[in-house]
């Protein structure tokens, strides 16, 4: 529902009503709603394990106590 309006509102711009949903997303330099949503959250993965969020990175992450070469953040999986 939320994609309909992004795609309702795209045919209000001027000189690209005509074109197709894609098209008008690309002249526009706009994403698919989801595509954006699945970025955000990758944005936030990585200030979450940055420290970037004043968060405690346990309740998002287990660290896995192996011992691979690397630098510790590889060491780090999302917990299920």
């Amino acid at each position: 529902m939320i994609e309909g309006v992004q795609r309702r509102a795209t045919k209000l711009v001027k000189n690209v009503e005509h074109l197709h949903y894609n098209d008008r997303l690309e002249h526009l330099g706009l994403m698919f709603l989801h595509t954006r949503r699945i970025r955000s959250d990758f944005i936030d993965i990585y200030k979450i394990i940055n420290g970037i969020y004043n968060v405690k990175t346990e309740l998002f992450f287990d660290h896995d106590q192996s011992d691979r070469r690397g630098h510790l953040k590889k060491n780090i999986y999302k917990k299920v």
